[in-house]
């Protein structure tokens, strides 16, 4: 007799076998996808291909449905409760005027319990639809996190254009609402039947709305890791429903605000009045909202019903009678062709796909001027454990892989005389003669995208000068992802922020290295606020302050297309160079980072391409050649321990 674990491994092995034989393709440029199925006969490929699209439908099907019903439900628990409270109100007013032998208020006084009535049932309509979309959020969120995909909406909700345009909603509603207010004391008001002016407010709010999802959705492709891996559904879903959310949130607010006033009004009536108007406006109220719920609840139920998915079977699959394999006499020309064409081919398609910047022709193409460029750093054993291993006080702290990277990689300091040091004096050349007719004091390094090498190259630049003889201080202006602190083994816990918000003194945060004329101002503790602080009055007069007692001071900031902090200080700064890494750096990325900094006019002093493999480009790896047997490849340079301590 067999057991269950022997059913259950025979099962597992049938859907192994299926998962083998069925292929799912997507459609391109369509949201269709192809299934197909490999079988022993035609019929069982079609029949089993079939059962598959199928039962993926019905799955679509329940879960969309599933959705709804959340929400249905918690409207019924909603109605179930109003409709015994409404039966309390109403009896409670029917016993009073009963007991107190009263009939009605006077007028003003039932005006005033009317608009109460009416501004209470908008505000709890609106908190209704708030609830619900929560409800359905808490459901997508589940599936989201099953499927182990995470967006973190805290951070783009934070964003000033959201915030704006949350602002915009609650002025609004607080226009609207007084014309309602207005209407209702000519009695003119009807809610089913809104006039032309509340039409437009309608229209307006579904305008502002709308910019709202897209401005959610726009985010949301930056903050995610990898969108396409994402559920792309569930996520669109879950952007619209926190739109919804956030555009409501306004709304209650200004609506909350309205009832508090008429109940302070309410407030004033006389004793005698007080109480019976209070059971009118609850007996009313509770009308509103249980019609309100009623209705609510039947257009879920309708939608229940009506949900039938996203998912429809187009074509259905049908018998194959020619055998796809084998196919001898093409297997044999296709294995000629590819053996024939396979190099070429590959080629061909990686440069296709790559959009990636690979010459500095292309950016000149893009606007750009040409400062300098970086050839991929060769390091030497002694070079590398420097870098590995933190000695000699670089990346003593470092626990950020990538500090200890750069670490290793100060070419300028460990390698004087190597061809990338070179480059990089070359590089402090051309910007020294970038602009001739204005000195260069405060330079911005900043890049269209993370990790493209452009910590590496202001550090080796602040070298390269201060070798010069100038006295060069480094700003870590990253106030989010800092890592100039980890280089040198230095605390962050006194920086640039901390000055800005008068919590130290301009000598208190600036250190210096045991490499002469340099000197470091590291980031300070992480703000909430960095765009603001770069922005603020303070770190105008920072850098004003810098320029009396350095002669080049070099921001290292955070990529343009991730946050505005490049943007706000390059306003403040002599020149701002954009490093592009060779092979990485995308040309749009490129190009919308150009589009960017243009706005701020006369700033942008030209690129650098950093990480260029010599080989690719001619007569560079000549010069290599030549300049390392020149200074021989084994000569071994002093390496220099950085030790910081407080600038004087």
């Amino acid at each position: 007799m067999p057991t269950a674990d022997s059913e259950e491994a025979k099962f597992q092995g049938i859907v192994s076998s299926l998962q083998r034989r069925i292929q799912i393709e997507p459609v391109r440029s369509t949201d269709m996808i192809d299934i197909s199925l490999i079988a022993e006969s035609p019929e069982e490929a079609a029949f089993l291909a079939n059962i598959v699209a199928r039962v993926y439908q019905q799955q679509n099907q329940t879960e969309s449905r599933e959705e709804v019903r959340k929400v249905k439900d918690f409207l019924e628990n909603q109605l179930n409760q109003f409709q015994e409270q409404l039966h309390r109100s109403e009896q409670a007013l029917k016993d009073y005027q009963e007991k107190k032998k009263v009939i009605a208020l006077p007028k003003e006084i039932e005006e005033m319990v009317t608009k109460l009535a009416e501004f209470e049932s908008m505000l709890h309509g609106v908190e209704l639809e708030l609830n619900s979309n929560r409800e359905r959020l808490v459901y997508i969120d589940k599936q989201l996190e099953q499927n182990r995909q995470y967006i973190n909406m805290d951070n783009i909700l934070k964003a000033p254009l959201l915030e704006e345009l949350s602002q915009q909603m609650a002025e609004l509603q607080t226009k609207r609402a007084k014309y309602v207010a207005a209407l209702m004391d000519e009695g003119v008001y009807d809610p089913t039947n809104p006039d032309n002016k509340l039409r437009q407010f309608d229209e307006q709010e579904k305008v502002i709305r709308e910019k709202y999802k897209s401005e959610i959705t726009q985010l949301a492709s930056v903050e995610t890791v990898d969108p396409l891996a994402m559920s792309q559904n569930l996520l669109q879903r879950k952007l619209e429903i926190e739109a919804t959310i956030q555009s409501l949130l306004p709304k209650i607010k200004t609506l909350k605000v309205i009832v508090d006033q008429y109940n302070a009004e309410l407030d004033k009536v006389p004793q005698r009045s007080l109480e019976l108007a209070r059971l009118e406006r609850a007996a009313k109220l509770d009308e509103k909202i249980t019609l309100m719920m009623k209705e609510k609840y039947e257009e879920t139920r309708i939608t229940e019903v009506g949900q039938l998915g996203n998912v429809r079977i187009i074509d259905p699959a049908r018998p194959n009678y020619i055998p796809i394999s084998p196919k001898t006499k093409m297997n044999i020309m296709l294995g000629i062709i590819v053996g024939l064409g396979l190099g070429f081919g590959i080629t061909f398609l990686l440069e296709y796909f790559d959009n990636s910047v690979k010459s500095p022709d292309e950016i000149e193409r893009m606007g750009l001027s040409i400062l300098g460029t970086i050839p991929v750093i060769q390091l030497d054993e002694a070079v590398r454990k420097v870098g590995q291993n933190g000695n000699n006080g670089f990346a003593k702290n470092g626990n950020i892989p990538e500090a200890r990277t750069i670490a290793g990689r100060l070419i300028t300091h460990f390698a004087p005389k190597s061809p990338v040091a070179e480059a990089y004096r070359s590089l402090r050349t051309s910007i020294q003669f970038s602009k001739a007719d204005q000195p260069l004091k405060t330079l911005v390094f900043t890049s269209a995208e993370p990790k493209e090498g452009k910590s590496t190259t202001v550090v080796n630049l602040a070298i390269a000068i201060a070798q010069l003889g100038s006295k060069v201080l480094l700003v870590d202006t990253d106030l989010r992802r800092p890592v100039i602190h980890s280089i040198f083994g230095m605390e962050r816990l006194k920086g640039l922020s901390n000055y800005l918000i008068g919590k130290m003194d301009l000598n208190e945060v600036i250190f210096k290295t045991d490499i002469e004329n340099r000197f470091i101002l590291p980031s300070g503790t992480l703000p909430p606020n960095p765009s603001e602080l770069l922005g603020s009055v303070a770190m105008k007069k920072c850098i004003a302050d810098l320029k009396e007692r350095f002669d080049i001071i070099l921001f290292d900031s955070p990529p343009v297309l991730a946050v505005t902090d490049a943007v706000v200080l390059s306003s403040e700064a002599d020149g701002v160079v954009v490093v592009i890494k060779e092979g990485q750096t995308n040309r749009e990325a490129v190009t919308r980072c150009i589009d960017i900094l243009k706005k701020i006019p006369n700033r942008v002093l030209g690129a650098v391409l950093n990480g260029i493999h010599v080989s690719g480009f001619h007569g560079y790896g000549y010069y290599y050649y030549y300049h390392y047997n020149y200074y021989g490849k084994d000569q071994k340079e002093k390496k220099k321990g950085i030790f910081k301590k407080n600038f004087s």
